[in-house]
């Protein structure tokens, strides 16, 4: 098993939890960290293609958390700029 590739499980893992958390600045620190460790090269093993598949599997997770954040907010935006715009047709 590379220890790199597990130290980038661990953070994929760690965030996850972030990303449950809604602790977008540390998802994206932990990216940062992670990003060096994946660039790197790797045993071409069973070992590093579990490893692999268990980051590309946190990711997928990731990202799902993440478009729904996005959307989240999107309706938020959306929902505030129809009252703003409801305001300043009662005001004129």
């Amino acid at each position: 098993m590379s220890g790199t590739l597990a130290r980038a499980l661990a953070i994929s893992q760690q965030m996850l939890v972030a990303a449950q958390a809604t602790e977008w600045a540390t998802v994206f620190a932990l990216h940062a960290e992670r990003e060096p460790l994946l660039l790197g090269a790797h045993a071409p093993d069973g070992a590093t293609r579990n490893q692999l598949a268990q980051i590309l599997a946190c990711n997928r997770e990731l990202e799902s958390h993440v478009a729904r954040a996005r959307d989240t907010a999107a309706a938020n935006w959306q929902r505030e700029h129809a009252r703003d715009q409801a305001i300043a047709a009662y005001v004129q």
